[in-house]
């Protein structure tokens, strides 16, 4: 009797370099299509009104000014936060501020000193925007 043996193929590896192009290309696409940060648009006045208008509008309303004071420092546990005269935290800075608006304050001014870190600056905005005040401006040296 006559046998005949089938030939055992070869086993074709398959080519990783395109399968790694492609992967690699995947991530790429996913790690710049992606949000790692919260954007979010902060609405700051930058300078001052003229000075006949705000001294009308004490005057008008009755209401007390408020002003948030910055002192330099590293980062915003290092900086000192005075608002009217009062050193706090900033955790305490949005009781303050709502303190403050509930005896009829509708906007505050924010000086920072010269110095100050632009991260502790905005830090503060962030913390003061939370308060029911209607206008925080921002008043550059």
């Amino acid at each position: 009797m006559l046998s005949i043996q089938t030939p055992l193929a070869k086993r074709r590896r398959i080519p990783l370099t395109p399968l790694i192009d492609v992967i690699f290309i995947l991530i790429m696409f996913f790690l710049l299509s992606s949000t790692f940060g919260v954007w979010r648009p902060l609405d700051v006045g930058i300078g001052s009104e003229p000075a006949e208008k705000t001294n009308d509008q004490q005057i008008n309303d009755g209401a007390p000014s408020v002003l948030i004071q910055i002192g330099q420092g590293d980062g915003v546990e290092g900086s000192t936060i005075v608002v009217n005269g009062s050193t706090l935290k900033l955790e305490e800075l949005s009781g303050e501020l709502n303190r403050l608006a509930g005896l009829g304050a509708d906007s505050a001014i924010l000086l920072p000193a010269k110095g100050t870190e632009f991260q502790s600056v905005i830090e503060i905005l962030d913390e003061a925007r939370t308060s029911n005040l209607k206008r925080i401006s921002l008043k550059l040296n």
